[in-house]
């Protein structure tokens, strides 16, 4: 048995043909370099008295101090077994100190919440539902005015032989629309062809004119009236290139057969071409430029600063 607990590999039996003294300096200097250790171990007084118990048999004392004054042996591993237990539990680290003297001081959150008053009500009851308010219903005016904007936000004018043809008695309300503050934007342009009108709010009047134009589908009209438009706003000469673009998608066979159904016609006199310093073709008005000023506004300059 060991006195104390017992390790691996390091074992101590008693003997009894031991020199009991010896046996017990041993087992003491195996506690006191048990205590050196960085964990301190128990003492196992069950081990000490079974060996104390051992010795007490072959008739063994601890010293002479002991064989003197009568004490027994198991007396004696006691009061030994007793110091030694004593002497360790000083050695013992003091327990952590696991709050501060603040800690006292602070408020807990659970007595915190406890303490706080009651809100008056649910702050999350259901919200009283709110309805929207109803839209007044529309006129058969109003409402056929919400589709020429329609059209119009589609870059596309209305002609009034469509709404003839798809709304009842559409002219009775075209007539009301004026007088309607819900239509004053609803405004109309007369074609060769027919009569269109688109929203102002949608449109601007410029592009409804092109529009018209191209819902005419006349393109002599087409041709000579932005060529006079041009020269007339900005003031420019107009590339024949121009009407390949959109929205007026023309083929460059369908631009030249145009102009020379242009040419030799009264109505058309004021339009002529001329050609730039790089070769491109241009159509103007004389009505609004001469064919200098035209040619010099044609021109790509060939310096630079």
């Amino acid at each position: 048995m060991l006195f104390g607990r017992r390790k691996p590999g390091y074992t101590t039996t008693v003997d009894a043909a031991a020199d009991p003294e010896q046996v017990i300096l041993d087992l003491q200097k195996a506690e006191m370099a048990a205590k050196k250790k960085p964990k301190a171990e128990v003492f196992d007084i069950d081990a000490a008295s079974e060996t104390a118990r051992r010795l007490k048999e072959t008739g063994s004392i601890f010293d002479g101090s002991a064989a003197k004054t009568g004490e027994d042996v198991i007396a004696a591993v006691e009061r030994e077994t007793d110091a030694l237990a004593a002497k360790q539990a000083g050695a013992q680290p003091a327990p952590a100190q696991t709050s501060t003297p603040d800690d006292a001081e602070k408020p807990q959150l659970l007595d915190f919440l406890a303490a706080a008053p009651e809100a008056e009500g649910d702050p999350y009851a259901d919200q009283p539902t709110v309805t929207a308010p109803e839209l007044p219903e529309l006129t058969p005016a109003q409402e056929l005015a919400g589709y020429i904007r329609s059209r119009s936000a589609a870059a596309l004018v209305t002609p009034h032989a469509l709404l003839v043809s798809e709304v009842e008695n559409a002219d009775e309300l075209l007539t009301q629309m004026p007088a309607d503050p819900q239509c004053t934007d609803i405004v109309s342009r007369t074609g060769t062809k027919d009569t269109y009108y688109y929203s102002s709010a949608n449109m601007s009047d410029n592009y409804a004119m092109i529009a018209q134009l191209i819902e005419d589908r006349d393109l002599c009209v087409m041709v000579a009236e932005m060529v006079r438009f041009n020269a007339r706003v900005y003031p420019s000469a107009t590339p024949l290139r121009y009407f390949r673009r959109s929205p007026y998608d023309l083929t460059q066979e369908a631009i030249e057969q145009t102009w020379q159904a242009m040419q030799g016609r009264p109505e058309y006199a004021d339009i002529e071409e001329l050609t730039n310093n790089q070769n491109e073709r241009f159509l103007f008005s004389t009505k609004h430029l001469t064919r200098r000023y035209a040619k010099a506004i044609s021109d790509v300059d060939e310096w630079t600063d």
